[in-house]
């Protein structure tokens, strides 16, 4: 089988070119020669090996790069199953375009919930994402309905409350109320309880 020389450019998008450059190097696993240099804002791999080995080895590097965002009209866009996959654990992208936006940033969420389209960051989107994920492993048992679920995730991630603290804070709200089989759910419009609770946490501390 003959030796092949292959180049692949990846676009630098949301992160420093040399910061890619490493994920790429770190990814790379190839019984042969490979160089990987930087020039005009695209990382440029090199392989020079067996096609079959070449073929491997990027493929590899493409599912590592999978989670990367793709640009639209000045956006990035996330396919919401990559980030899942990155992070090792799923959660409600509602939640996370909530979060960005009341942090300032741009965020909607596609109609059939697969794609993120902001202006936030790689770090930024996993960041908060990876937090969501945490928390909602803190959730109840007794926590009933996915707003219920969606309000509490919101502003314990917003606020860095515990959620057993904005579970009694949202009681003494009524946004909260417990029914006779001890059971939680949402008495209000899940944004709309975020709003007044967000505005009570602000009063309180200022």
């Amino acid at each position: 089988m003959p030796l092949v020389k292959r180049r692949f450019r990846v676009k630098c998008v949301d992160e420093p070119c040399e910061k890619l450059a490493e994920r790429i190097s770190d990814g790379i696993s190839i019984a042969g020669e490979y160089s990987v240099t930087i020039q005009d804002g695209f990382v440029t791999v090199e392989f020079y090996g067996y096609e079959s080995e070449i073929k491997k080895a990027w493929n590899k590097i493409k599912s590592m790069l999978a989670g990367s965002p793709k640009v639209e009209k000045g956006v990035f866009v996330y396919d919401v199953n990559a980030v899942f996959k990155d992070i090792g654990s799923t959660f409600p992208p509602r939640v996370l375009v909530e979060v960005l936006r009341r942090q300032g940033f741009t965020a909607v969420l596609s109609g059939e919930g697969d794609k993120i389209r902001t202006n936030a960051s790689r770090q930024i989107v996993y960041s908060i994402s990876s937090r969501i994920a945490e928390v909602a492993r803190s959730i109840p048992g007794e926590i009933r309905g996915l707003s219920t679920k969606y309000y509490l995730l919101t502003i314990s991630v917003l606020t860095s409350l515990p959620v057993e603290e904005v579970i009694g804070r949202g009681i003494e709200a009524a946004h909260l109320k417990r029914d006779e089989n001890g059971f939680i759910t949402l008495n209000i419009e899940w944004l709309q309880g975020v709003d007044d609770f967000l505005k009570r946490v602000k009063y309180s501390s200022g």
